[in-house]
């Protein structure tokens, strides 16, 4: 099982991490840290992680 983080602008990959296994809140929060920001938009389907309380308070904050 691999995990991909992408991060995509109009101009192309800023950034992408590549993992041999599920991700974790540890691991995908500093990820998200940046975002969401000005001109953000968040796309995730219906992994486990994205119901996290914390990560779902960054989003909403």
């Amino acid at each position: 099982r691999y995990t991909i983080l992408p991060t995509l602008t109009l101009d192309g990959f800023v950034a992408c991490d590549i993992m041999r296994c599920s991700c974790s809140k540890e691991r995908f929060l500093p990820f998200m840290k940046p975002y969401p920001g000005k001109n953000s938009a968040l796309m995730m389907d219906n992994a486990k992680i994205h119901h996290d309380e914390e990560l779902i308070n960054v989003i909403k904050s």
